[in-house]
């Protein structure tokens, strides 16, 4: 099977704070050309935007993680593409992301430069449903992400007794929770830090697959697949109204092509 008629599978994870935008916005938007659509929906464990850090929220980064595990055992031989919910969609690019993975084990959205910025941004990401990238969350990424729901007193305890700390800790032992995001940090650590990550192909997203402040509507001829709303309000509502506004204005310049 070539890479132009490969399956590529959705894999989507939200709390309950997120289904009105997955119902209202997400799904309407979300192009009909995969060959599943595979829906995690956590209850309990809510998160609403703007919480990041809490234990909810590693909760449910943690559920993300086994979730994907659990794609690339169903869809063996098959590609996944991973989003978060607050996403619009503008055009089709199962094609695109097939392509991409021709030759690369993942792709990630690239984050925007900074010195504390994780490189791998997780809310839009591909990768093969292969055995090599199993063993790679299996035995580098669970793991971490299983640390990520140790006690605020059990980190403390391994600091001060100078035992050694994961990086994907050391953001929040120094207290930068704004850069501490949870699975992300997993993930950037494992294919940083980690043998097996290190023998990973990655490589990141062109930057149609647009981030907060990334999209422009006037003078550019940019083909954008998507707009990620990563710092589009700290409420669901904020999000939504975020989310709209950019839909009805990329639709404008679509129309005016």
């Amino acid at each position: 099977m070539t890479d132009e008629t490969k399956p590529l599978h959705l894999c989507v994870v939200m709390s309950d704070s997120y289904f009105p935008i997955y119902q209202k916005i997400f799904k309407r938007t979300l192009p009909a050309e995969f060959d599943s659509v595979n829906i995690l929906h956590v209850r309990g464990h809510d998160s609403a935007p703007g919480r990041v850090g809490e234990r909810n929220f590693k909760v449910i980064n943690y559920k993300k993680l086994e979730f994907v595990v659990k794609q690339l055992l169903t869809h063996e031989g098959d590609n996944l593409l991973v989003l978060d919910i607050d996403i619009v969609c503008f055009r089709n690019f199962k094609q695109e992301i097939n392509d991409l993975l021709e030759n690369n084990d993942m792709v990630f959205q690239c984050n925007p430069p900074g010195p504390k910025t994780l490189p791998y941004g997780i809310g839009v990401w591909a990768l093969q449903c292969s055995r090599k990238n199993l063993m790679f969350f299996g035995e580098e990424v669970l793991p971490r992400a299983t640390a990520l729901l140790q006690t605020e007193e059990q980190l403390n305890e391994l600091y001060y007794n100078e035992t050694p700390v994961p990086a994907c800790w050391q953001h929040r032992l120094n207290g930068e929770l704004e850069h501490y995001h949870g699975d992300q940090c997993v993930v950037n650590a494992a294919i940083l830090e980690s043998d097996l990550g290190k023998e990973l192909n990655v490589s990141l997203l062109p930057d149609t697959y647009a981030l907060s402040g990334q999209i422009e509507f006037n003078n550019s001829d940019k083909d954008y697949v998507l707009y990620h709303a990563t710092s589009g309000g700290q409420t669901d509502i904020e999000k939504a109204q975020t989310l709209v506004g950019v839909y009805e204005k990329m639709k404008n310049k679509m129309k005016n092509k």
